[in-house]
């Protein structure tokens, strides 16, 4: 047993465990696929450490130890690649890419020298990645073009290197370019300058790296002793990249929580309060009005009992998205209750917060259809102007929710009725 490679087994299978400890919080399947690519790295490293380095077993420990390492920057590939959105399209890219790289890395381990076989594989990697690209990339010619020559560019470099009887070296160009496109990918998905995806970005770069230097090494300077620890430095900074990465996202999920509600993505109550608050400055500035709208759905309660808080929650969307499309994209329309939302709206006078209320009012005369059920509900609304009825956020609310409640009385003997509280004397 190759005791040299304990140290990187045990990492590798603390980072496993942090992995999958990661994944019990959010099963997204990006980190399954990065989870997946970690456990193929720690396969890697256990063929290392097994092989006795002669023998058959020797063959069989490197093609499992290549073929891994080969299939984990697959894996990270495919979690980063944009259109690779559903299980069908991340098995087929995942076969186009990852069987023609075993097949070549297969057949050096065991030694096979037919060029002719190489070529084969080189040729039907092209094709099949030159297919793929053009079904999912075809409507985006630049990105199209730059993948069809980077795929030629790369089997040119293999084709050219089996002619010279290296074929060996032809699995450090795969390794190689795996790692730089998988480099290219997290950025472009992430597209941010934090350390979580700069370390990534830096770590797949350095990793693609350790293959060509390593190379040139073994070509040119056969002397220089490299330690096996040393080529693995790259690894952990992907995976703390990774990890700093996650918990970017964590610690921006919670700020956008923390002003937003969790069900329909609407500002909540705090954000409510500060938009509220800017548009109050901005019309004293300007001389405008501000209307403040409480909307209470009708009936709502009653879909709960009946359908269940499922479809409740479904119906709820529906909601939103009618009213956010009778509004301005200027306006604010916050959650501020279970069923209760709040619209800020700058307006120039009494006859536009009359057209907005009008507008709102239409949005759910049609019944919502939601899982193949009717489900028809009202909607009571107050309206408060500032500076007519109030000129803070308190008084402006209780403007409103006073008009409301009125409205909300009306409803229950006729059709909605919309209320503007009285103007104080």
């Amino acid at each position: 047993m190759n005791f040299n490679v304990l140290p990187s087994l045990v990492a590798l299978a603390i980072l496993v465990v942090v992995f999958r400890a990661i994944l019990r919080q959010g099963a997204a399947e990006r980190l399954q696929l990065w989870l997946t690519a970690w456990i193929l790295v720690l396969i890697h490293f256990v063929a290392q450490f097994v092989d006795v380095g002669h023998g058959p077993w020797d063959h069989v420990a490197s093609a499992v130890s290549l073929g891994a390492v080969e299939l984990a920057s697959i894996a990270f590939l495919i979690s980063m690649s944009p259109r690779a959105s559903n299980r069908r399209r991340q098995l087929l890219l995942g076969a186009v890419l990852g069987l023609p790289a075993l097949a070549y890395t297969t057949a050096v381990v065991w030694e096979l020298t037919a060029h002719s076989f190489y070529y084969g594989v080189v040729v039907v990697a092209l094709t099949a990645t030159s297919l793929l690209a053009w079904n999912w990339y075809r409507e985006t010619p630049s990105y199209l073009f730059g993948l069809l020559l980077a795929s030629v560019v790369f089997s040119s470099v293999l084709i050219w290197m089996v002619a010279r009887n290296h074929a060996d070296l032809g699995i450090n160009v795969i390794l190689a370019g795996l790692n730089f496109v998988v480099a290219v990918l997290y950025w472009r998905h992430f597209q941010r300058a934090t350390a979580g995806v700069l370390t990534t970005v830096f770590g797949f770069v350095a990793w693609g790296a350790v293959f060509p230097i390593g190379m040139f090494l073994d070509l040119y300077s056969p002397s220089t002793i490299v330690e096996s620890e040393t080529w693995n430095i790259p690894k952990y900074f992907v995976a703390v990249g990774m990890i700093l990465t996650l918990l970017e996202d964590q610690i921006h999920k919670n700020e956008y929580l923390a002003y937003h509600d969790a069900l329909t993505g609407l500002p909540n109550r705090r954000l409510l309060e500060d938009r509220l608050e800017q548009a109050l400055a901005h019309a004293a500035r300007a001389g405008r009005k501000v209307a403040v709208l409480l909307l209470d759905l009708d009936r709502f309660k009653e879909v709960n009992d009946t359908y269940g808080h499922r479809i409740g929650d479904l119906a709820l969307q529906q909601v939103v998205l009618r009213l956010s499309s009778r509004m301005r994209a200027s306006d604010t329309l916050a959650r501020s209750g279970g069923d209760e939302f709040t619209v800020v709206s700058d307006v120039s006078d009494e006859h536009g917060a009359d057209i907005l209320l009008s507008a709102l009012e239409s949005a759910l005369a049609v019944p919502l259809k939601v899982e193949g059920q009717f489900i028809q509900t009202g909607v009571s609304i107050g309206v408060a102007l500032y500076p007519d009825h109030g000129h803070s956020p308190d008084e402006l609310r209780a403007a409103a929710d006073h008009a409301m409640y009125i409205a909300k009385r009306g409803a229950r003997s006729s059709e909605n009725v919309i209320a503007f509280p009285q103007s104080p004397a």
